[in-house]
């Protein structure tokens, strides 16, 4: 009987009566081989994917076409169909597509302008860390978006990372009344604070600290004598994270200039 799967070498009888002889005829059956290709690396999602070889790196490349079109979004495997007439097989490739995984880091507490801004770190906290640069270089004095851009070869988005740069403020004061024995300043409110404290200085003599005195906006300092300088010192006070630094003033206590008496007389 006819194979189709081996070489066959069939016998043909003539019926009888006729005069002939048998013969013999051979038919070749060639094995299929299979197709094989080089393994394509995994790339990332959306990485440009090149065309596929249309003819495969056996010893005798066999030639054909893929489907389905190539999807350089999801990893897909793909079908080789030998061109008809070559005995082969259809033949798979899987091309695998990494997703493109976002950098994740620490968030950075808000700084005080000028503060010391540590270097950002060169890896993130991913379970598989991601390496790469950051820019623009850190400026501790504006509130600034850095961006983070992977190392190559790495499936990986950029990232960015913001840190706030608040501004140091300082109260504005002003001299209020003064009298021959007492001095009183004034401020307006510095944003964020919750108080104040203060401390003064009466002409050379020591500091008084006062410390705390709430959230007021202002002080008086008595006792003193006139023409005595006063110079006050108001420290803002707030939440964890504001920023405030300490403001002077000097203001003087009324002098008192004695009245001279006028007196006339007629004579003697």
């Amino acid at each position: 009987a006819l194979n189709n799967t081996a070489t066959t070498t069939y016998t043909f009888t003539p019926t009888a009566g006729q005069c002939a002889t048998t013969a013999t005829l051979t038919i070749t059956v060639n094995p299929n081989v299979t197709p094989t290709f080089n393994p394509v690396a995994p790339i990332c999602s959306g990485a440009t994917l090149s065309p596929l070889p249309t003819s495969s790196t056996n010893a005798t490349p066999i030639t054909g076409v893929w489907s389905p079109a190539l999807n350089n979004t999801a990893t897909t495997t793909y079908t080789f169909t030998p061109t008809a007439g070559q005995c082969a097989t259809t033949a798979t490739l899987t091309i695998t597509v990494n997703p493109n995984v976002t950098p994740t880091f620490n968030p950075v507490a808000p700084i005080c302008s000028g503060a010391t801004l540590s270097p950002l770190p060169t890896s993130s906290t991913n379970a598989t860390p991601i390496t790469g640069t950051w820019s623009p270089a850190l400026n501790n004095t504006t509130t600034t978006t850095y961006t983070f851009t992977p190392t190559a070869g790495q499936c990986a988005t950029t990232a960015t990372l913001t840190i706030t740069v608040n501004p140091i403020l300082s109260p504005t004061i002003n001299c209020g009344v003064s009298t021959t024995s007492s001095v009183t300043f004034n401020w307006a409110a510095v944003s964020g604070a919750t108080g104040y404290t203060v401390s003064y200085q009466v002409n050379a003599g020591p500091v008084v600290n006062v410390g705390a005195i709430g959230n007021v906006l202002t002080y008086q300092v008595t006792g003193l004598s006139g023409g005595n300088n006063v110079t006050i010192t108001v420290t803002p006070t707030g939440v964890a994270g504001t920023c405030f630094a300490p403001a002077t003033k000097t203001c003087t206590a009324t002098a008192c200039t004695p009245p001279t008496a006028n007196i006339s007389y007629a004579g003697p």
